[in-house]
């Protein structure tokens, strides 16, 4: 764990003030108020070191990082690393480490809880989109629905094929047999700027059963549908991102592929 201790991004260096005046290294520095500066030093040099709370095991550094000099370091650095232990070429000092794993947590927890806040705006931000293609694209059909199976001879029970067939150009309009709903390709270029990793005809072709069940809700079940899709393909993305970032192997750039 100690190894993995940085703190180097906080400027400060929380100071539990009860417990420093009751320790006994406070109560020596009564007597020698001196020492008091050097172990502060000390103190504020192992803060921001890596791992936190350790300095190297060196008298040069020591006396530098406790702003002393050389001869009063010799003099008194007895007394002023007493609380610090020795080990792996490092002094440590337990106190500065146990306030360091503190603030290392909350970080950890903020980092956490921005993540989850950003992540629930991106949801946010998807909906608000899916919401809006589903209104326009629902009105965009709506208006001219009845008028247009007048027009162009389309029968309820007119399947694509039969679009088709009856003229050529229009063999980027979707008819679902179940209640001849039509999209044009203007319609279908919405959708396509909402769900970027969905394979939009090819969902809409499967979703062409299922989807007839709903009745005057269609648009918005299909919506809902190709929304779930999205942040699942989204989600393999980010994770084959992650994997790649991590050295795991080039992911494939399309979750469609």
């Amino acid at each position: 764990m100690s190894d993995e201790l940085d703190v180097q991004c906080l400027p400060y260096m929380p100071l539990q003030i009860e417990r420093l005046r009751k320790s006994k290294a406070w109560l020596r520095c009564k007597r020698n108020p001196e020492v008091a500066f050097y172990m502060v030093n000390l103190w504020m040099r192992a803060w921001h070191e890596i791992p936190a709370g350790s300095i190297e095991d060196d008298d040069d550094v020591l006396a530098d990082a406790a702003m002393c000099t050389p001869g009063k370091w010799e003099e008194l650095k007895g007394e002023i690393l007493k609380g610090w232990d020795r080990r792996d070429g490092r002094v440590w000092h337990s106190t500065v480490m146990e306030l360091a794993t503190e603030a290392v947590g909350k970080l950890r927890t903020n980092k956490t809880r921005t993540a989850a806040a950003r992540e629930a705006r991106e949801r946010q931000r998807q909906s608000s989109v899916t919401d809006t293609v589903t209104g326009n694209v629902t009105d965009s059909v709506t208006e001219h629905e009845g008028k247009g199976r007048e027009e162009k001879g389309i029968e309820d029970n007119t399947t694509s094929d039969d679009v088709v067939a009856a003229d050529p150009s229009k063999s980027q309009i979707f008819a679902f047999e179940a209640q001849a709903i039509r999209l044009t390709e203007a319609n279908l270029e919405q959708w396509r700027k909402a769900f970027p990793h969905v394979s939009l005809e090819a969902e809409l072709w499967a979703l062409d059963e299922w989807a007839g069940t709903k009745g005057k809700r269609w648009f918005t079940a299909v919506s809902g549908a190709l929304a779930k899709k999205e942040r699942e393909a989204s989600e393999r993305v980010a994770a084959a991102t992650a994997i790649r970032d991590r050295g795991g192997g080039r992911p494939r750039s399309d979750p469609r592929i």
